[in-house]
């Protein structure tokens, strides 16, 4: 274990630690965006000092588009958490400061001098900081997850077996793969996640959250994992769910991470209601149980449900890409393509490059017979970049050239999407939906029966889609939304 003593800086009643980057309440982690966090963290390297609106943009959202609504709604999300608009002060045309007096308190207790204070007179007094480099940081986890840990679930060790530095580790190592889950652009993040997970249920056995990470890691893999591969993570992951919620009854984060599995993986969407309905319960200000609360709701057809759940995900987490990216398969399904295309277009210009922004806004211009839009768009990301997704980029393509009478460029784009999905059936997904639009449906439902057998999760979405409406009254089709008991 690192001798290392570690630094986290407390004001009136929280604390952030700047390491793996988290504020608490008390013994309580604080549900608070990534970019909140970073400007949190900014306000209080800076020391008191005042943080200029273009710092903050530099800073948090570097290389990406931001409106002056963004910063503003991130700093009231921040004064709404502390319950006290004061300890972020506006000064006019300049920026933002501190008020708070910080303290900086080690592990052991030992605590400096405040590193920021604000006098009666509004002069800031300011100390030294203790400041972790970034860089120090991401060593530390490529370093932490070189480490090969042998998966097992021990008997629970009793809590006075554990010394308070090994329960401090443990909870270190589940914040470090919770952040790493959550960061989309860190490369094999499920296996780097898990192998965190899994240190810290090795450090204590009875950490709960520890396990319902670990069955998000898992969950997570399975969705990008071919079967039959994918069956056997999603069996660790329910392993790990069950483990998270016989050890803490009422666990939240356990309910939002089986639920998601009854959805994904069982097409159990009772269960999987229940499940995210009774996390809500536990916590409702969880943003991501209300996210897969409305993509369970609108996979069944309740769609002016599903629609609320989504918004209230947003209004919790209005910069997560997850929470602004639930709504658009919503929307499709409602047959709101202009509203769909309004805030794809918005969230692509706010965040450029993203891909999943981009196939949002493709997908609606597809709806609206803006085939030429969608060729621009496709050929432009499929040039410029590899993509995770060539297979959507594909289907699209194949069917706006087919709908503008290009053959020779339909036939193309569409052998390229039946050599992915020999060995992928995402592709074999999107292939179907080619295949009924082409007319050729003894190959869609034969498409859709591989879907079906290798339990591919966008199979959950087969019934709302609109590109299979060629296939509705065929009893082939039927008995597949039967068997998925979706009629």
């Amino acid at each position: 274990m690192s001798d290392k003593t570690r630094y986290f800086y407390e004001f009136e009643g929280f604390r952030f630690d700047a390491e793996s980057p988290s504020l608490w309440r008390g013994d309580q982690l604080v549900s608070i965006s990534p970019k909140a966090l970073e400007i949190l963290k900014l306000l209080i390297q800076k020391n008191g000092e005042i943080v200029s609106r273009e710092e903050l943009i530099e800073t948090v959202w570097k290389d990406t588009f931001v409106e002056e609504g963004n910063i503003n709604y991130t700093i009231s999300l921040l004064r709404k958490i502390f319950e006290n608009k004061d300890l972020i002060k506006t000064v006019p045309r300049r920026g933002y400061f501190l008020t708070a007096e910080v303290k900086e308190i080690s592990r052991n207790g030992n605590a400096p001098p405040p590193i920021t204070s604000v006098a009666a007179d509004g002069i800031v007094v300011k100390h030294p900081i203790r400041w972790i480099p970034v860089s120090v940081f991401i060593v530390g986890i490529l370093v932490l997850t070189s480490f090969a840990f042998f998966w097992r679930f021990e008997k629970p060790a009793e809590a006075s077996d554990l010394s308070p530095e090994q329960s401090s580790e443990a909870m270190q190592s589940y914040l470090r793969g919770k952040m790493i889950l959550d960061t989309r652009s860190v490369e094999n993040r499920e296996e780097r996640a898990i192998d965190e997970f899994r240190r810290s249920v090795t450090l204590d056995p009875t950490l709960a959250i520890a396990y319902a990470g670990l069955a998000e890691g898992f969950a997570t893999l399975a969705v990008k994992t071919q079967y039959p591969q994918s069956r056997d993570i999603t069996a660790k992951a329910k392993i790990a769910a069950d483990k998270a919620l016989a050890l803490e009854p009422n666990l939240a984060e356990g309910y939002v991470v089986r639920g998601w599995i009854r959805r994904t993986a069982d097409w159990d969407w009772k269960g999987a209601e229940s499940d995210l309905r009774h996390s809500i319960e536990l916590s409702p200000k969880n943003a991501a149980a209300h996210q897969r609360l409305s993509q369970t709701l609108s996979v069944v057809g309740r769609q002016d449900e599903a629609l609320l759940e989504s918004q209230i995900a947003y209004d919790l987490d209005p910069i997560s890409e997850v929470m602004i990216g639930s709504r658009f398969p919503i929307l499709e399904s409602r047959g709101e393509y202009d509203e769909g295309l309004r805030a794809a277009q918005n969230f692509l210009h706010e965040n450029k490059g993203s891909n999943p922004a981009a196939r949002a806004v493709a997908t609606f211009l597809y709806h609206k017979q803006d085939y030429q839009g969608v060729i621009e768009l496709g050929e432009d990301i499929l040039a410029k970049s590899p993509t995770k997704t060539p297979f959507a980029w594909l289907s699209l393509l194949t069917a706006s050239y087919h709908q503008l009478g290009q053959t020779e460029r339909c036939d193309a784009a569409l052998r390229q999407l039946e050599t992915l999905s020999e060995n992928d059936s995402k592709a074999q997904y999107s292939l179907a939906m080619n295949y009924a639009e082409l007319g050729r449906i003894d190959d869609a439902i034969a498409a859709l029966e591989v879907c079906y057998d290798t339990r591919e999760e966008r199979m959950a979405w087969v019934n709302n889609e609109p590109r299979f409406t060629n296939l509705r009254s065929d009893p082939r089709f039927q008995e597949l939304l039967r068997k998925m008991n979706l009629k």
